[in-house]
C-alpha cells in the first residue's frame, strides 16, 4: 500500500516538472508519422519528456510497415488530417526548400507544421532560409546546409527517442514539439519553433547553414518559456523564384510569414547597400537609419503567398523581409534575410531632352 502510494506521488511530481512555471497542458495532440520508420523515436520522445502516449501525445503512422512506400507532404497532410493529427514527421531523403512555399497556405490553413529530415539528394540554394511551416533537421554529425533549421545530438536526453540516425533525430524532434504543443496549448506551431530557435545553440551568435541553422535545440529549455507574446520575432521564410525574363523589370517573392502569436504583419525593405546583419529587434527608424525604404507592408499569408516588386527606374537593390508586431518591433536581420544584389531595368523609362 505505501509502495503504490510513493509510486503516485512520483507520477504527479514528474507530470509536475513537465509543465512549465503557471502552464496547464491542452487536449491530446495527434503526431502522424509518414510509415512506421522513425515510429518508435518519436514514442520514445514523448516518454522522454515524461509525457503519456495514451492522454497526451497520440503518435501514429500512415501505414503499418516499412514496405509501404512514403507519401509525398500533400498526401500526407490529407492524411494527416483524416486522422486529426496536426504534427507531421517525414523521415527520407529528398528535401528541398520550395516544399514550404507551395505547401504553405495548406498548412497553415489547417494549423499544422511537417518535420522533415533534412537530408536533400543536391545543395539547397544559396541563402535559402529556414523554412516557416517545414521544420528541417538532421543529427549533429550529419548533412548542414542552406535551409536547415535545427540540428539533434544523436545521444540526445539518453532515452528512448535518441537515435544515431537522420530518420531518427527527426522524428524525436517531430515527438518533442508535440509534447511542447501539449503542454502550450495557447501557442501555435510558430510559437514553438520561435521556442526552439531562441533556446538553440546558434541563435545568440545568428543563423549559421554550415552548423545547423540554430543549432542544437534543447527541449527544457524552450519548455521552460510562459509568454508567447515575449517570444522574439522571426523574420518570414522569403525567397525569390522568378524575374521577368523579357524586361527584367520586376523580382517575385514566395513570401511564408513566420504567423507567430506575437506577429501583427510582414513588411519588405529596400536598400541600395547591403545591410548588415543585426541580431536585435529593430525599430522603423533605426531600419530607416540604415538605408531601408519601405516598399510593402501588410498580410498576404492568408490569400496568397507570392509578392511582386515593379521597378519604376533602373536599380540594383538589396530586399529584407520583416516580421513585426503591434507596437512596431521588428525582428532582426539573420544573414539569409538579406537578398540581393537584384539587378532591375524598368520596361518604360521616362524620356528625357529639350522640349520642342
Amino acid at each position: 500500500m505505501i509502495t503504490s502510494r510513493i509510486f503516485i506521488l512520483l507520477f504527479f511530481a514528474v507530470t509536475i516538472l513537465a509543465l512549465p512555471f503557471g502552464a496547464t497542458a491542452g487536449k491530446p495532440v495527434g503526431l502522424r508519422v509518414n510509415t512506421t520508420h522513425g515510429l518508435e523515436n518519436a514514442r520514445g520522445a514523448i516518454i522522454d519528456a515524461g509525457l503519456s502516449l495514451k492522454t497526451d501525445v497520440a503518435v501514429t503512422a500512415s501505414s503499418a510497415t516499412d514496405g509501404t512506400p512514403f507519401l509525398p507532404p500533400d498526401k500526407l497532410l490529407a492524411d494527416a488530417r483524416t486522422v486529426g493529427a496536426t504534427i507531421m514527421s517525414s523521415s527520407f531523403s529528398g528535401w528541398h526548400t520550395t516544399y514550404d512555399s507551395l505547401g504553405y497556405l495548406k498548412l497553415t490553413a489547417n494549423n499544422l507544421v511537417h518535420v522533415f529530415a533534412y537530408e536533400p539528394r543536391k545543395p539547397q540554394p544559396k541563402n535559402s532560409p529556414p523554412p516557416a511551416a517545414f521544420v528541417t533537421v538532421n543529427k549533429i554529425g550529419g548533412k548542414s546546409g542552406d535551409g536547415i533549421e535545427f540540428g539533434v545530438p544523436t545521444t540526445y536526453m539518453n532515452g528512448k527517442g535518441m537515435s544515431p540516425y537522420p530518420s531518427g533525430v527527426t522524428a524525436q524532434l517531430a515527438g518533442l514539439m508535440a509534447c511542447l504543443k501539449h503542454l502550450h496549448p495557447s501557442w501555435n506551431w510558430f510559437d514553438i519553433k520561435a521556442a526552439l530557435r531562441t533556446t538553440a545553440g546558434n541563435y545568440a551568435t545568428g543563423y549559421d547553414p554550415g552548423r545547423y541553422g540554430y543549432g542544437a535545440i534543447d527541449y527544457h529549455a524552450a519548455n521552460a518559456l510562459v509568454e508567447a507574446a515575449q517570444l522574439p520575432l522571426f523574420a518570414p521564410a522569403a525567397v525569390t523564384f522568378s524575374t521577368d525574363p523579357k524586361s527584367g523589370d520586376q523580382i517575385r517573392f514566395f513570401v511564408n510569414s513566420f504567423k507567430q502569436t506575437r506577429r501583427a504583419k510582414d513588411a519588405l525593405f529596400k536598400f541600395s547597400v547591403p545591410p548588415a546583419v543585426h541580431l536585435q529587434a529593430l525599430t522603423l527608424p533605426e531600419i530607416r537609419a540604415r538605408g531601408g525604404e519601405l516598399v510593402f507592408s501588410g498580410d498576404l499569408s492568408k490569400s496568397t503567398n507570392i509578392y511582386t516588386y515593379q521597378a519604376m527606374q533602373d536599380e540594383i537593390l538589396y530586399f529584407i523581409w520583416f516580421t513585426l508586431d503591434s507596437n512596431g518591433i521588428h525582428s532582426r536581420i539573420e544573414p539569409y534575410s538579406i537578398i540581393g544584389p537584384v539587378k532591375l531595368t524598368a520596361k518604360n523609362r521616362p524620356l528625357y531632352g529639350p522640349r520642342l
